[in-house]
């Protein structure tokens, strides 16, 4: 008997597909939701990542290579309910493009303490530092790195030295700074396409002359300023839309 359990990837393909070939401009929101592990349990995460493919959005999942190690891929797509799963590494600046918000569904303490280091050479961190830097929402379940977290006295690792968790609490006063948005595993997302327009104008265009650049690649729905266009012409760089 053929299974009637729905694959998250068929669906995100189909539907890509389907925005590709009506050429609809009002499409679901896209998501990249980034795993690592932490100490205290995933549990959180996966639930909420769980409730997820009831929403009306395009979720796809990557998880850090350490991770991979504890759980084979196939335990990971039973845990979320989800298998549109890429490579860490296939996801790269062009790929980002495609994504509104970052979710970040486990926020473990190195993850934490990377970012706020702007560890670059953490691929998960550098990934997360693109999307900052490009303007993307980047969302993260605050349950892994809250002290104050009802489901860390669950765990029963709620009495640690009252300093531990001042600095804890620091550091996720800090990811909100750096413009992470905090929610708790009750708290809806709110996935609106929030996007910001990318504005090349001429100082763009001479900032790649100078690098030697004759090709400027950027994305669809930029904004290219009348200036930019003559500028462009008179250096002889030509600007792509991808």
């Amino acid at each position: 008997m053929r299974s009637k359990k729905q694959s998250v990837m068929a669906k995100n393909t189909l539907q890509a597909l389907y925005m590709r070939n009506e050429n609809c401009r009002d499409r679901k929101p896209h998501i990249l939701a980034l795993l690592t592990s932490h100490l205290i349990g995933m549990d959180p995460g996966f639930s909420y990542l769980k409730k997820l493919t009831m929403e009306d959005i395009t979720l796809r999942m990557a998880a850090e290579e350490e991770m991979l190690t504890q759980f084979p891929l196939e335990d990971l797509v039973s845990l979320t309910g989800n298998d549109d799963w890429i490579s860490v590494s296939m996801i790269n600046d062009q790929f980002l493009d495609h994504f509104d918000e970052i979710l970040l569904p486990i926020l473990s303490f190195s993850l934490i303490a990377d970012l706020l280091n702007l560890n670059e050479k953490r691929p998960l961190v550098q990934i997360i530092l693109m999307g900052l830097l490009k303007g993307k929402r980047v969302t993260a379940l605050k349950a892994g790195g809250d002290p104050f977290s009802q489901y860390w006295k669950l765990k029963g690792m709620d009495k640690g030295p009252d300093l531990l968790k001042r600095k804890l609490n620091q550091q996720m006063a800090e990811l909100k700074v750096l413009g992470i948005r905090l929610i708790d595993f009750n708290d809806s997302a709110d996935f609106a396409v929030h996007q910001k327009k990318t504005v090349i104008s001429e100082e763009t265009v001479r900032f790649a002359y100078l690098n030697n650049l004759d090709l400027l690649t950027v994305p669809k729905g930029a904004i290219i300023t009348p200036l930019a266009k003559d500028t462009a012409k008179e250096l002889k760089i030509e600007i792509i839309l991808h």
